[in-house]
């Protein structure tokens, strides 16, 4: 299946895409399987067997769809308990930004639900950023709650994949970290916690339905030029190792999102860097993933003068 939540930001429906351009709604197959119809896509992932034998049964019956053109796909899931992003995760990109040693654990922080965006929602430049960038990464959403779970179970407790851009403001992470010599007080949230700095989508695609992570092609275009073009089996860190990892402080639940690190191609790789401006447009694929585009807006208001960028 592939799960989509559709029509306005914050009132999003759950739906199933049928064929390529059309959305089953699901309000009244989850009525009819016992859940709240008036729940969204992460209430569904504990019972995918139930959904999927509504929705043949929904189908059949010939219940209305909405085509994907007359209607706005938000984030597939649109209120997780936890957004969960894994960085660093990818020799070629530690290798571009210049490390000398790649992580030997993996490496996780987190970003407020109000980053999430769909797959088409403008990704905006914040009024103090000039070092705009993207980084294409694949998600992991969890089905099934559990913690401390071995690498070797945790395929049994992912929903599916989608496809996310853990977009960044690059400048503005020193904070006083450069004045004190601290790196403590590093300020990883002015880099990556901005409203609209997680678009996700254009849907989730169920495990049994979804390539194997190795096989995934991950592919980002600015402005229909090649970025970046790795496949995930890449990763340093296993999505499944992620998992293990992640569950051994804190209990997975379903509907987390977990993305997996990104490869070489970001802006801040290029020399010079080529940051994002407004006007561009940022198009991510995945092999079986679908893909997203998003365009490249500034929030709305006077910009900073001459120092442009400057975090204080």
């Amino acid at each position: 299946m592939r799960f989509v939540s559709f029509g306005p930001r914050g009132n999003e429906r759950p739906g199933v895409l049928i064929g390529e351009d059309s959305i089953l709604p699901l309000s009244r197959v989850m009525a009819d399987i016992g859940i709240a119809p008036d729940g969204t896509v992460r209430n569904l992932l504990p019972f995918l067997d139930r959904v999927r034998e509504g929705v043949s049964v929904a189908v059949d019956r010939g219940d209305e769809v909405v085509p994907v053109a007359q209607t706005r796909l938000g984030p597939p899931i649109a209120d997780p308990p936890n957004l969960f992003n894994c960085g660093a995760n990818y020799l070629s990109h530690v290798a571009e930004l210049g490390a000398a040693v790649a992580p030997t654990l993996p490496v996780i922080f987190q970003k407020p639900s109000s980053a999430l965006g769909g797959p088409t929602d403008p990704i905006v430049r914040p009024l103090e950023c000039v070092n705009f960038d993207y980084e294409a990464e694949l998600v992991v959403v969890i089905g099934k709650a559990g913690r401390r779970i071995p690498a070797e179970r945790a395929a049994e407790h992912i929903a599916g994949f989608m496809i996310t851009n853990d977009v960044s403001a690059r400048d503005l992470g020193e904070g006083e970290s450069k004045k004190f010599n601290t790196p403590a007080l590093f300020q990883l949230m002015r880099i990556k916690g901005w409203d609209s700095f997680q678009p996700t989508g254009p849907w989730l695609v169920t495990l049994d339905e979804a390539p194997s992570y190795e096989d995934i092609r991950i592919q980002t275009w600015v402005n229909d030029e090649l970025r970046q073009d790795e496949y995930a089996k890449g990763m340093l860190h296993t999505p499944y190792e992620i998992i293990e990892w992640l569950s051994a402080t804190t209990t997975l639940q379903p509907g987390d999102i977990i993305t997996t690190g990104t490869p070489r191609g970001v802006a801040a790789g290029m020399k010079p860097p080529r940051w994002l401006v407004p006007g561009d447009v940022v198009r991510i694929e995945m092999t079986g993933l679908g893909q997203m585009n998003t365009p490249v807006i500034d929030e709305q208001g006077a910009r900073v003068g001459a120092g442009e960028g400057s975090d204080g």
